[in-house]
């Protein structure tokens, strides 16, 4: 399928360039589907984005639920959230060759001023976890 190909290759593009300086020929060549295609399934790089932190939040999500559950003593939780955060960033040093941070702060702070709905819909992510970690030290 085209859309899950562009979607999976603009979460790979996006680890390693900027949001601002990767191009829509750049999303369609990792994916190897033509620019026709992308603009089937996508309205513009921001609804690609978008949809790809999307579907990046919904495959993470249940393991921070269960990590953040109120079951689990709130050191442990804290705990077991440096250990996901240290183990994502040590995948993608060891894939890419150096850490590149959290990818929700790096696009958010480029599209801030520029794309609203994308910027709104990290920003939500962004206030999910924070819930997360207000719920254990709390």
């Amino acid at each position: 399928m085209p859309k899950e190909k562009i979607d999976g290759s603009c979460q790979r593009v996006d680890l390693t360039g900027s949001y601002g300086s990767t191009t829509i020929d750049q999303i369609c060549d990792k994916a190897g589907v033509k620019k026709g295609s992308f603009y089937y399934f996508f309205d513009s790089k921001a609804d690609l984005a978008e949809t790809a932190i999307e579907a990046d939040w919904q495959y993470k999500r249940p393991e921070l639920d269960a990590m953040f559950s109120p079951t689990v003593p709130p050191l442990e939780r804290l705990r077991k959230y440096c250990e996901f955060s240290y183990r994502f960033q040590s995948e993608i040093k060891a894939k890419y060759g150096c850490v590149l941070g959290c990818p929700l702060f790096s696009v958010g702070s480029e599209v801030s001023t520029q794309e609203n709905r994308l910027q709104k819909m990290i920003q939500g992510i962004l206030d999910y976890k924070l819930k997360y970690l207000e719920s254990a030290v709390a």
